[in-house]
C-alpha cells in the first residue's frame, strides 16, 4: 500500500528548509583586549598551562583535544611557520588546546588582516568535555596575555561567532571589546565576505592567502 501523498504544508516546510541550506549568512564579531600592564598567571588547582612544541602536539589525544591524526600533521606545521599552542594539562593529559597567531588575524574561508606588531590573535581553542566547566578558556587567555605582558606585546584579538555563546562568554569574562563584524554570504554561485567599516579601518592591511597544499592529505595550509 503506497504510503500517502505529502500535504502542501509539508511540502512547503521542506522546500524552506532546503533554500535556508542553500543560502547561509554567518556573522562574526572580532574582539581585542589590552595587554594587562601588571599581574601574573596562575593556573587553576590541578591543571598546569604553557607552550606546547611539536612534540606535544604529535600525542595530543583527539578525545581531550579534538586533534586527529591529519590535524596533528597541520598542528606541527603551523608550529614550524611561527605559531604557537597553548596548552592546559591535568597531570600528563593535555586536555585544553588554543593556537596564538603572531601575524595575522586569519579565519579560513572568512578573512586575512594582517596584526600590529605588538599584537597576537587567538584561534581554535578545545576543552576536553571531561575538563568542560573549569574555566580553562579564560585561564588559556589569562595566560597568554601574561606572556604577552612579558614579551612587551600590547593586544590580544580574538574573534566569534554570533551565536558561539560559551566562547562570548570567556571574551566577556575578560572585558574583551568588540570591534567590528565580518559577515559570510554563501549563496549558490556566489560567495563573498564583507567586513564593517570599523573592522576594516582596526585591520586595513589585507593579506593574500598562501594556498599551500599539504603533499600528504591534500589539505590547504595558510598561516
Amino acid at each position: 500500500m503506497s504510503e500517502p501523498a505529502p500535504s502542501p504544508l509539508l511540502r512547503l516546510r521542506r522546500l524552506l528548509g532546503r533554500v535556508r541550506r542553500r543560502f547561509a549568512v554567518d556573522n562574526f564579531d572580532v574582539f581585542v583586549r589590552p595587554v594587562p600592564s601588571a599581574g601574573g598567571f596562575e593556573a587553576p588547582a590541578g591543571y598546569e598551562f604553557r607552550f606546547g612544541t611539536a612534540a606535544d602536539v604529535e600525542r595530543c589525544d583527539p578525545l581531550h583535544t579534538e586533534l586527529d591524526e591529519r590535524e596533528r600533521r597541520e598542528g606541527v606545521r603551523r608550529l614550524a611557520s611561527g605559531h604557537r599552542v597553548v596548552l592546559g594539562l591535568a597531570g600528563e593529559t593535555i586536555v585544553f588546546t588554543m593556537w596564538v597567531n603572531p601575524r595575522n588575524l586569519n579565519v579560513p574561508g572568512l578573512l586575512k588582516r594582517a596584526l600590529g606588531p605588538r599584537q597576537w590573535f587567538i584561534y581554535k581553542a578545545f576543552t576536553s568535555p571531561a575538563h568542560r566547566g573549569k574555566k580553562l578558556y579564560e585561564s588559556g587567555m589569562r595566560f597568554v596575555l601574561a606572556e604577552m605582558r612579558a614579551a612587551g606585546l600590547e593586544e590580544l584579538v580574538g574573534y566569534a561567532h554570533v551565536e558561539k555563546r560559551v566562547s562570548r562568554k570567556g571574551l566577556a569574562a575578560l572585558d574583551f571589546t568588540s570591534i567590528g563584524r565580518a559577515t559570510r554570504i554563501d549563496w549558490p554561485g556566489f560567495e563573498t565576505t564583507r567586513l564593517s567599516r570599523q573592522l576594516s579601518a582596526r585591520f586595513p592591511r589585507e593579506v593574500a592567502r598562501s594556498g599551500v597544499m599539504a603533499a600528504e592529505t591534500g589539505t590547504p595550509t595558510d598561516p
